[in-house]
């Protein structure tokens, strides 16, 4: 059971090689983010009810295989507990994740919470401040909590449906949040949950397996997602780089576009609270006031349904009609797929649904579905640069980048965000309260 010499670990490799295969990384500790968080052991099951705990750094190991590691970290085609992990941990890419299958399978978020022992519990209580908690653990508790994630998670990936889907999702977005996630934001010490900090960084935590496959975006109590404006938390963040800054690119009324995509409406790249202002105040010069007033009508409108005075407007016109067909798929078959990745959601899913809940439930899907999408090609540009990705919230970007990349780097990214008429608005600053709009 408890892998005790190089060779029982080569036997077990050759025996993965062609079988279907489940992984769940143990690692270190409860309280320190993946990101910055050691393996204590590797838990492995087969479909010919091979089980095995390969010990890394275990007290209880007659002998650890830390060389070992990325032999296992290669492995394809085997499904892992959870690939955003895997890949942060310096796994490859070319492996299912069962919480997302989990997601796609029964339409929930996948509860781990459930599967810890209480010796678990027992150890992190009493070892709080021990960064390596989980290697004095008893290797045998470890060994019952992965098979409690193995009853579970093994029937699933026998038998659930690999779709076209599933595997497209499990391609993009483990990878792409992975790789914001490693990185983390570098603080002050002024930031509020020293606790938090490891190295002078903090590290978020998102979770898309959200009824819209928006992501959450929180670690240990603290909300990266709703960082407040105006109370200073944003002062904390500032640049890694010696000669750097933080800089934010911020979509310009993402979902006002987002929506003119889906129903096939032309905007101008110009402000739309201007365009559509037009038509509610009948100027073609709006005032500071209607301006702003023009941008409260619209999301209410978009957000609470369309008033039936304002239906003789071209766009609104064709939203409703978008809205009402939209919700006559979802009466006839019980479910809709959402625009890129065609994944369904389903009456099962999400209980008391109305026309404009189910509108913006697919708004929220396609604005994740078409971000996540641009995201990806962006870290394409910056593998070979300094510049890192460090933060994404729905309509904004942030990026931690050194002085010497700038000049040539950020038009380029600017160019992909805004790809499809989503033209953004670019904040620079060292610290994230003071960032000021510029131009490129």
């Amino acid at each position: 059971m408890i892998v005790d010499s190089v060779e029982e670990v080569h036997g077990l490799l050759r025996c993965i090689e062609n079988r279907k295969t489940l992984i769940v990384p143990i690692l270190a500790s409860p309280a320190v983010h993946v990101s910055c968080n050691p393996l204590v052991a590797l838990y492995v099951y087969t479909e010919d009810d091979v089980e095995r705990i390969v010990p890394i750094r275990h007290t209880e190991q007659v002998q650890g295989f830390p060389e070992l590691v990325s032999a296992f970290m290669q492995l394809e085609n085997i499904f892992v507990h959870d690939k955003k992990q895997w890949l942060q941990i310096g796994g490859n890419d070319a492996v299912w994740d069962v919480k997302t299958l989990w997601w796609y399978t029964y339409g929930e978020s996948y509860d781990e919470s459930h599967y810890f022992m209480p010796a678990h519990q027992f150890y992190w209580r009493r070892h709080s401040s021990l960064e390596t908690v989980n290697a004095i653990v008893p290797i045998q508790q470890h060994l019952a909590m992965c098979q409690k994630i193995r009853h579970y998670a093994w029937p699933m990936c026998m038998n659930a449906e690999m779709s076209e889907s599933y595997l497209k999702f499990n391609a993009l977005y483990p990878q792409v949040f992975a790789m914001i996630e490693t990185v983390g934001l570098q603080v002050t010490e002024e930031f509020r949950m020293p606790e938090l900090i490891k190295d002078g960084r903090v590290y978020s935590q998102y979770n898309y397996h959200t009824m819209t496959g928006r992501p959450s975006n929180a670690y240990r109590g603290f909300n990266f997602a709703a960082m407040n404006k105006e109370d200073g938390t944003r002062a904390a963040f500032c640049s890694r780089f010696a000669d750097g800054a933080l800089v934010e690119m911020d979509f310009d009324s993402y979902h006002v576009r987002l929506i003119a995509r889906l129903i096939g409406y032309d905007l101008p790249t110009s402000s739309i609270h201007d365009y559509l202002g037009r038509f509610y105040f009948g100027t073609d010069e709006l005032t500071d006031e209607q301006r702003d007033e023009s941008k409260q009508i619209t999301f209410r409108l978009l957000y609470g349904g369309i008033d039936s005075e304002f239906l003789s407007i071209p766009f609104f016109q064709r939203v409703n009609t978008f809205v009402y067909d939209l919700w006559a798929k979802w009466k006839a078959k019980g479910r809709i797929e959402t625009p890129i990745l065609k994944r369904p959601i389903t009456k099962d899913m999400v209980k008391n649904m109305t026309a404009n809940k189910l509108f913006n439930y697919y708004l929220q899907a396609t604005e994740t579905e078409v971000s996540v999408q641009k995201l990806q090609r962006v870290q394409n540009i910056l593998k070979e640069c300094e510049t890192v990705m460090i933060l994404y919230t729905y309509d904004s970007v942030l990026f931690d980048v050194p002085v010497t990349e700038a000049k040539e780097l950020l038009p380029n990214i600017k160019e992909v965000l805004e790809q499809g008429n989503f033209p953004v608005k670019c904040k620079v600053g060292n610290i994230y309260d003071k960032i000021k709009t510029i131009s490129l």
